[in-house]
């Protein structure tokens, strides 16, 4: 048992798993300074005491602009952690020595498309919640509606049929 949990770390990440990381960084930062600047441009909007709808509020909004950030910041941080550690994973099936690393090589990536899908997931959130709110935009276009559940199953689907195929040979 001691040499297959040994074996998951002895994974390399490719080039393109990098690439997806500096992307996944990238939309988080992205995500912090979009939230900053929506912050502000609320504030000159809206006095503090009343919300979008300019009625009284003690609960503006601005109080809890920075929720989804901080909810994205912990699922990054939260998945990124798993990633490194997949041997604690619950795999339902007996794992052979000889298919460990690439079977583990197929769930980092996954997670790691998933965790870049999330975040993407909570970009268009925050920018649309503040449009919408804003009286800027009419909400979320029916397009994106569809873009959901590809960004999120998307990968999982794929990924599924890779490990699927792996398993088998």
């Amino acid at each position: 048992m001691k040499n297959l949990l040994s074996t998951f770390k002895k994974v390399k990440i490719s080039f393109w798993d990098k690439i997806l990381e500096l992307l996944s960084i990238g939309a988080l930062i992205v995500l912090w300074v979009m939230t900053y600047k929506f912050q502000h441009i609320g504030a000159e909007l809206v006095p503090e005491d009343f919300d979008f709808f300019q009625t009284p509020n003690e609960y503006w909004a601005s109080k809890m602009t920075y929720s989804v950030p901080i909810i994205a910041t912990v699922l990054y941080i939260g998945l990124t952690v798993y990633n490194l550690r997949p041997q604690y994973g619950n795999y339902p099936v007996q794992i052979s020595s000889e298919k460990i690393a690439d079977l583990s090589e197929i769930n980092k990536r996954l997670w790691r498309w998933l965790k870049f899908n999330l975040l993407v997931i909570f970009i268009i959130i925050e920018y649309f919640s503040f449009h919408t709110g804003s009286n800027a935009g009419t909400g979320i276009t029916p397009l994106l509606i569809l873009v959901f559940p590809v960004l999120l199953f998307g990968p999982v689907v794929f990924f599924f049929i890779e490990f699927s195929k792996n398993q088998l040979e």
